[in-house]
């Protein structure tokens, strides 16, 4: 059973010769690392030192941590050690040795001649010391995942918007494509291999199952690996994925250090490796963010979805112009396709927000036409906690000439990833608040991806009068290229419910926009405040109402930035702020989208932010007052809609031009439409009065 490193490092280091039996698997080998982190940050904050080479070195020596327990045998001495009153000098030397002789010499192929041990002895006696008495191997599944996330992942993160995917991810991803032993693995975008290595692992436990090789498992492991290929543009991640596979198959994978995207400039002996139409599964997480675009002409023309499209008849055809600049994992969608063989499937990781998008709804349209779409994951937003927020989603696609009408897609939200935001683990909770229990005594991990490639092969087809989390979809039945789950949960479950009962009609905003109920600007946009500036803050008293001053139907008037008279006037017009205006945050934080306010008459002398939506009610209107519209959207059924359209963007949440598509569940009778309105005035009419009194409260209230 692991244990804490605690219980022995401390007290066993220095006492004497340890043989790899002795080696002890651990719980949180990652913990190990940020110890090693701490004391390396402590001894190196004052020097000037390059914190991507000093992660490299410390990956060389985990190559060499790692080539020891594997060359060993069980009464084997290990030379990654600390002896007996050993000075670190020489610790040095012997560690030096065994990466010069069993790691460079050995992967001469990937290591550089001129690499070596580049830290000096002392810090590397450190790192041994901390490490020496540990098996990384058992310890855990993806040591250079757990590795690079302590000791590279901010440069990464700041470099290349790259992001390590969680191991339950990856596994869950693996098993719901279940790859064949004879199936070609390409990983575009492969980091340090972790997609590859969980497909190692997989088929390596399938062959065994079936029996497979039994006779000669070295066989298959070098079959297995000569079907693994990554490529990846950082060379010390390309240089590092290769490495470890080749360690842990005793065999030589396929690992190229190129640019994926720009497929015309690949070295030779890579465009013989990577082919169009040459893969039978793709699995890839590969970098995205509106910060790292793709801007090169010669790279763009080579994709379809690089071009700008334009819908008509709710199709979408592609144009003959060139964008400017395209977000790469739109671009790694279209070179994915492009590397299928046909029957070929991806998995992928992409920002939710692609998902449904109006302005991405393109990328649907292109992806119907080159195959099937297989499933659809919500992932929740801790799943890459603590090192990103960004909201994703896996897309399972399959590559097809022939593709079939009518067919299913696995759609489903998984609420729970097995840790929080600050990447600590979740266990499932008792009512009491206690941890669940396994029969053997182990807490259960809070993980909705355990066993979820299962469920989703007996899933039900979506039903809006079931309780629902995971569930198939008609490929006709899809709403406008809209492919979020919560979209259907949220919003097309409830709203069915409703389309028969005959005491509501059913009305989008658009469809009050058209009849001349809400207000549009000469756009056809409902309008949206402004930014004025931080420069022009504190200038004077005029509120500046951002999306934090808007709760509870209210706007706090006590701004925190205020502005002057003068800026005031130069929005004045422009806003036309007046009471009955209905104010919305349409971006911003998850909890605040959505929250309303109803400007009174102390409300009308102020300027409103631009991520605010303002909802204004044409004075020919009899159908709807202000006070109705304000009690529809915060009924629950709005507000859910709400949610469901809301995308986050990078750390950005949203809900954009999509305010259209939200439904109002308006009272048939006019009457019912009168009482509603009144109820809801004359709790805004309290609310203002109550308002007032405060604002006039001084000792002359109760002194005279």
């Amino acid at each position: 059973m692991p244990f804490e490193i605690t219980d022995f490092i401390e007290k066993e280091r220095n006492k004497g010769t340890l043989h790899k039996k002795d080696l002890k698997e651990i719980k949180n080998l990652k913990r190990v690392f940020q110890k090693i982190n701490n004391h390396l940050y402590a001894k190196l904050k004052n020097i000037d030192t390059d914190t991507r080479t000093r992660s490299k070195e410390i990956v060389n020596l985990l190559l060499c941590k790692l080539i020891d327990e594997i060359n060993k045998d069980s009464e084997d001495i290990v030379d990654f050690q600390i002896m007996e009153a050993e000075k670190p000098i020489n610790v040095f030397n012997r560690v030096k040795k065994l990466f010069e002789l069993e790691v460079k010499q050995k992967y001469s192929s990937v290591i550089k001649e001129n690499e070596t041990i580049g830290l000096n002895a002392k810090l590397v006696y450190l790192i041994v010391e901390k490490l020496q008495g540990i098996s990384i191997l058992k310890s855990s599944k993806d040591i250079f995942k757990d590795a690079f996330e302590v000791f590279v992942s901010k440069i990464l993160k700041d470099e290349n918007g790259q992001f390590f995917t969680p191991s339950n991810v990856v596994d869950f991803m693996v098993k719901y494509l279940n790859p064949e032993i004879t199936s070609t693995i390409l990983d575009p975008a492969c980091g340090h291999g972790g997609f590859l290595l969980k497909s190692m692992e997989f088929l390596l436990q399938k062959s065994k199952k079936k029996g497979d090789f039994l006779e000669d498992r070295k066989e298959i492991h070098k079959i297995i690996a000569s079907n693994l290929y990554g490529i990846d543009k950082d060379f010390f991640l390309a240089k590092i994925c290769k490495l470890y596979l080749d360690i842990l198959s005793d065999a030589s994978s396929n690992v190229f250090c190129e640019d994926s995207l720009d497929q015309e400039n690949y070295d030779p002996k890579v465009k013989v490796a990577i082919k169009n139409n040459g893969f039978d599964v793709i699995l890839t997480n590969p970098p995205f963010g509106a910060k790292i675009p793709i801007d090169d002409k010669e790279i763009l023309r080579n994709y379809q979805l690089a071009y700008k499209w334009k819908e008509k008849d709710a199709k979408w055809k592609r144009g003959n112009k060139l964008r400017k600049k395209q977000p790469p994992q739109i671009l790694f969608i279209e070179r994915c396709v492009q590397l299928l063989k046909d029957g070929g499937k991806l998995g992928i990781i992409l920002p939710e927000g692609l998902f449904g998008n109006p302005s991405d709804r393109y990328i649907w349209d292109f992806l119907k036409k080159k195959g099937r779409i297989l499933g659809v994951i919500s992932l929740d937003q801790n799943a890459f906690q603590p090192f990103t927020c960004n909201k994703t989603s896996i897309l399972f696609f399959q590559k097809l000439k022939i593709i079939p009408d009518g067919y299913f897609i696995d759609f489903s939200i998984v609420e729970n990833v097995g840790h929080n935001k600050d990447g600590d683990i979740l266990y499932k909770l008792n009512n009491d608040g206690s941890i669940k229990k396994e029969i053997g005594g182990n807490p259960i991990i809070n993980d909705d991806l355990e066993n979820l490639e299962k469920r989703t092969l007996e899933c039900e087809v979506f039903d809006y009068t079931k309780n629902q989390t995971t569930f198939k979809i008609n490929i006709n039945d899809i709403k406008k290229n809209i492919f979020i789950p919560s979209y259907y949960l949220g919003v097309e479950k409830p709203l069915k419910r409703l389309e028969s009962n005959k005491q509501f009609i059913l009305k989008s905003i658009k469809e009050l926009v058209a009849e001349k109920i809400i207000y549009t600007n000469n756009l056809g946009y409902i309008p949206r405040g402004d930014e004025i500036g931080s420069s022009v803050y504190g200038l004077g008293e005029i509120p500046f109402i951002r999306t934090s001053e808007i709760a509870n139907w209210e706007i706090n008037l006590d701004s925190n930035k205020k502005t002057s008279e003068e800026i005031y006037h130069q929005y004045k017009e422009n806003q036309n702020i007046e009471e009955g205006d209905i104010l919305l945050v349409k971006d911003g934080g998850p909890n605040l989208i959505g929250k309303t306010a109803y400007i009174t008459e102390l409300d009308t002398k102020i300027i409103i932010q631009s991520h605010i939506y303002q909802l204004k009610l044409l004075k020919n209107s009899q159908a709807i007052d202000s006070y109705l519209l304000l009690f529809l959207l915060n009924l629950d059924i709005v507000q859910k809609q709400i949610q469901a359209i809301t995308f986050v963007q990078g750390t950005i949440a949203t809900i954009g031009s999509r305010i259209m598509e939200i439904k109002l569940p308006i009272p048939a009778n006019l009457e019912k439409r009168k009482e509603i309105s009144n109820y809801i005035k004359h709790i805004i009419e309290e609310k203002t009065n109550n308002r007032k009194k405060i604002i006039g409260l001084s000792l002359n209230t109760f002194f005279s």
